[in-house]
């Protein structure tokens, strides 16, 4: 901890989910929460009473120039401080095939899961390892782990995101920067709700028109769309539950506290939930499986010469 009032955290994506229940967390042990938001009005009707150490600010971090959160980042230093943990939430769900998302759906799916991280993840970093210190969480998703039907792209996304942070991982430790990729399991939050999910233009044409051309579906695409209207409200994780995993985690206390005493830095990808050590354990074993079946025949490709 870096100030005598409290850490200072950077979440986006704060109005709702994860990110809101990570800032009501965070704020309970007095610490100071910017919360970066697109529409300040909805953060404040998700809190029920007010919370001083909860600071709303409105950036779109997807349309922002990296002159905007410059300037952003040098009034919230100035005012409070340096950032000691950034937190990268932000995210949405394209539900869509692969074949009928359209080149903007895709683009808007990627800028919000991916880039705006990477936006900033640069303008926060400068500051962190001047300092040699500070935290970076990317949120990512157990959808990173298999693509799923009709939210491949969402998967994609996410998928990156571990990536980009692990390599992210190496590039800073060495200056005392602890990065990791938090991958939840599924969190009876609104994700998956119709508000919040975004269902591809091609298909809501498709519909409107009834004549079922534009919208061929397989049977496990089907099978998946119904899945996850079915969740939405009856998802295993409870959000505040999983929200003191993810505050202990990143400052490395209660459970996590062990980290701390043996100068450890926290893993590269951490999943969240219960229902996630199932998703990983079942990819993991699927891919040893390939590897023990078609081993003696991929890895006979060396050159000649090699030993």
């Amino acid at each position: 901890m870096s100030h005598e009032h409290g850490r200072i955290w950077l979440i986006t994506g704060s109005s709702s989910g994860l990110g809101l229940q990570l800032a009501l967390t965070a704020s309970s042990h007095g610490d100071t929460v910017i919360a970066l938001t697109r529409d300040p009005n909805k953060l404040a009707s998700s809190l029920a009473n007010a919370h001083p150490h909860i600071i709303p600010y409105q950036l779109d971090p997807t349309t922002a120039s990296a002159s905007d959160l410059t300037t952003l980042l040098d009034t919230i230093t100035t005012t409070y401080g340096p950032i000691d943990i950034l937190v990268n939430n932000a995210g949405y769900i394209l539900t869509s095939t692969i074949e009928e998302a359209t080149d903007e759906e895709i683009t808007a799916q990627f800028s919000v899961n991916l880039f705006s991280q990477i936006r900033l993840v640069r303008a926060v970093t400068p500051s962190m390892r001047a300092r040699r210190a500070g935290t970076i969480a990317s949120l990512g998703s157990i959808g990173a782990w298999t693509g799923y039907p009709a939210t491949g792209l969402y998967c994609a996304s996410k998928a990156a995101v571990a990536i980009y942070t692990e390599t992210l991982k190496a590039e800073l430790k060495e200056f005392g920067i602890d990065v990791v990729c938090i991958e939840p399991g599924y969190f009876r939050t609104g994700f998956l709700a119709e508000a919040h999910s975004v269902k591809a233009i091609g298909r809501e044409q498709g519909e409107e028109k009834g004549n079922g051309e534009e919208v061929v579906d397989s049977a496990a695409t089907r099978e998946m769309r119904e899945a996850l209207r079915a969740y939405s409200g009856r998802q295993p994780g409870d959000p505040g539950k999983g929200a003191r995993v993810m505050y202990e985690a990143l400052t490395k206390t209660g459970r996590f506290k062990e980290l701390k005493e043996k100068g450890e830095a926290l893993p590269a990808r951490l999943a969240v939930g219960r229902d996630a050590i199932g998703f990983i354990g079942e990819s993991l074993e699927r891919e040893r499986e390939m590897l023990e079946r078609w081993g003696g025949v991929i890895g006979g490709t060396d050159c000649d010469d090699v030993n």
